[in-house]
C-alpha cells in the first residue's frame, strides 16, 4: 500500500488501464454489454452499483460544493459559464459535461484544462479496481460520472460543476448533493426514456430538486413549470424563476457577437458581451448568473466585481454552441439535436444571413424527430442543403432526410454520405462571402470543427 493511503482507502489498485486507448476500448466493450442487454449505455439502470463504488471510495463527490444542471437546451453552455464564473471568483473548478466533441477527456476538466491522460489513467483504474471487487457492472456513463468525481478529489477542487447526463432523476449525476439546482428549460426531447408529454419529461428532470436547496428555473409552458414548483414546494427548495427573480433583456446582435442585459433580483449587469449572435445564449447567461448570485448571497462565493464579470463572458467560448468560426466563408457549427433547438438555431441563422449565400450540413440521429427538425430547419431560408451520416452507427440515411426536405421547400438539396466531403462540398457551394451551418449533431459538429478551423487558418493565410 502506499505510503499516503488513509486506513479508509482500499486495497492499493491493480493497473487495469496504461493508456486513453485502452480506456475507450473498456467503455466500447461496456457500451456493446449495454447494446446486447437491452439497456441503454448512456443512461443509468441502476444506482446501487453507483452508490457503491461511491461509498468504496470514500464518496468523493462530498469533498467539494457542487452546482447541478439539467435541461432540455443550453445545459451545457449554462455549466461552462457556471463554471467560469467560479473560477472568475477564485474558486478551483471540477467541470463534467456530455457528450464530448472531439476528445473523451473533454468530458472532465479542470479550471478549463481537459484532464490530462495519466489522471484519467488513474481514476479509471481505482474504479475499474473497486468493480472487479465488488462485482458490479456499469454502463459507460455511469462509470465516466463516478471517474469524475474521483478525478476531481484528486486535483483538490471547491467546487464542482455536474451536467446531467439525460432527465435528471434516474440520471447518474443525482447522486449528489449540490448547493444549488438548475433547470434551463423543458422541451420534447430523448421520449424513449423520459416520456412522450413535456409532464412526464418535467417530472424526470424536475428529480434533481434536493430539499431546502435552492433551484433555478428557466422557461418552459404552464404545465411543466407547475410540476417543477410543485416539487420544489413539497421538498421547501426555494426557486429563483425567470422572468419574476432573474431576466435578461435588450439582446443586440452585432456580427457574430451579441450583447444583452441581465437582471439577478435587485442587480443588474448591462453590456455583457457573449462569443456568439444567438439571442438564447444571453438567457443562457442568465441562468449562470442567478446561480452563482444564490452562492454569493450565502456567502460560499466573492461577490465579482462588474469589470470581471463582463470579462469573464467576453473571453468564454463555447464549442458548438452557434459557434462562429472563420470569414471565408462564415461557418457556424451549432450541435441543434431537437425541434426546439432547431428553431432557434433556424430563427438565429435568419438573422445572421444579410443576403449571404447559406448552405446547411446537416446529420441527424436516427431516434430523433427528424421530420420536425427538418422543417425548422427549412424555414432558415438557406440556398442549398448538404445531408450526411455521421456517425454511421447511430444516424439518420442521409437520403430519407433530403426527402423531407425536399417536401418543405424549393431549396435544392444534395446526399454525401462521406462527411468530410460533405463538408468541403458545402464549403464550396456556399464559397469565399457565404454562410456555412453545420448542424443536428454534436458529433457532426465535433467532427467537422477542425476541418473548419482549417478554412478559418488558410482564409488567414
Amino acid at each position: 500500500m502506499p505510503n499516503n493511503a488513509s486506513k479508509k482507502d482500499p486495497p492499493y489498485w491493480a493497473v487495469a488501464f496504461s493508456s486513453y486507448r485502452e480506456i475507450t476500448d473498456y467503455l466500447g466493450e461496456l457500451e456493446t454489454a449495454c447494446m446486447l442487454s437491452g439497456r441503454p449505455s448512456d443512461g443509468t439502470v441502476s444506482f446501487g452499483a453507483i452508490a457503491r463504488c461511491l461509498q468504496a471510495l470514500d464518496r468523493p463527490d462530498r469533498a467539494y460544493r457542487s452546482v447541478h444542471i439539467t435541461g432540455t437546451n443550453g445545459k451545457t453552455s449554462v455549466s461552462r459559464m457556471t463554471a467560469a464564473l467560479l473560477q472568475a471568483g477564485g474558486m478551483k473548478v471540477g467541470l463534467y459535461t456530455s457528450p464530448h466533441l472531439e476528445h473523451f477527456r473533454e468530458r472532465i476538466s479542470i479550471d478549463g484544462l481537459p484532464l490530462n491522460d495519466q489522471e484519467l489513467v488513474d481514476a479509471c483504474n481505482r474504479l475499474k479496481s473497486l468493480m472487479d471487487e465488488a462485482g458490479v457492472s456499469m454502463t459507460p456513463f455511469e462509470f465516466m460520472t463516478v471517474a469524475a468525481f474521483f478525478a476531481f478529489r484528486a486535483a483538490k477542487v471547491d467546487y464542482a460543476v455536474v451536467e446531467v447526463g439525460i432527465g435528471g432523476r434516474a440520471d447518474a449525476t443525482n447522486v449528489i448533493a449540490p448547493e444549488v439546482s438548475v433547470i434551463t428549460n423543458v422541451e420534447y426531447d430523448h421520449m424513449d426514456i423520459l416520456g412522450d408529454t413535456l409532464e412526464q419529461i418535467a417530472t424526470e428532470k424536475s428529480g434533481i430538486i434536493k430539499p431546502f436547496t435552492p433551484v433555478v428555473c428557466g422557461p418552459m409552458q404552464d404545465g411543466p413549470r407547475s410540476l417543477v414548483l410543485s416539487r420544489a414546494e413539497q421538498l421547501k427548495a426555494p426557486v429563483l424563476l425567470i422572468g419574476r427573480d432573474y431576466e435578461a433583456k435588450d439582446f443586440v446582435r452585432t456580427g457574430c457577437r451579441g450583447t444583452c442585459t441581465v437582471r439577478v433580483g435587485g442587480t443588474t449587469w448591462e453590456g455583457i458581451t457573449l462569443n456568439s449572435p444567438a439571442s438564447f445564449m444571453a438567457t443562457n447567461a442568465a441562468h449562470a448568473l442567478a446561480a452563482y448570485d444564490v452562492l454569493r448571497r450565502r456567502g460560499l462565493v466573492a461577490t465579482l466585481d462588474k469589470p470581471v464579470l463582463r470579462r469573464t463572458f467576453e473571453q468564454l467560448y463555447l464549442p458548438a454552441c452557434c459557434e462562429v468560426l472563420g470569414e471565408q466563408p462564415t461557418i457556424v457549427i451549432d450541435g441543434a439535436h431537437n425541434a426546439s433547438a432547431s428553431a432557434s438555431l433556424a430563427s438565429t441563422i435568419r438573422s445572421i444571413r444579410d443576403g449571404r449565400r447559406t448552405v446547411l450540413l446537416v446529420s441527424l440521429p436516427r431516434e430523433k424527430e427528424v421530420d420536425k427538425i427538418i422543417r425548422h430547419l427549412a424555414g432558415a431560408e438557406a440556398g442549398h442543403a448538404v445531408f450526411t451520416r455521421y456517425p454511421e452507427s447511430r444516424a439518420a440515411a442521409p437520403q430519407e432526410l433530403a426527402a423531407i426536405w425536399r417536401s418543405c421547400t424549393q431549396a435544392p438539396t444534395e446526399v454525401v454520405t462521406d462527411p468530410a466531403e460533405a463538408f468541403q462540398r458545402a464549403v464550396r457551394e456556399a464559397g469565399p462571402q457565404g454562410l456555412v451551418v453545420v448542424t443536428g449533431s454534436l458529433d457532426l459538429g465535433g467532427y467537422c470543427r477542425p476541418l473548419a478551423e482549417s478554412v478559418a487558418s488558410n482564409a488567414v493565410g
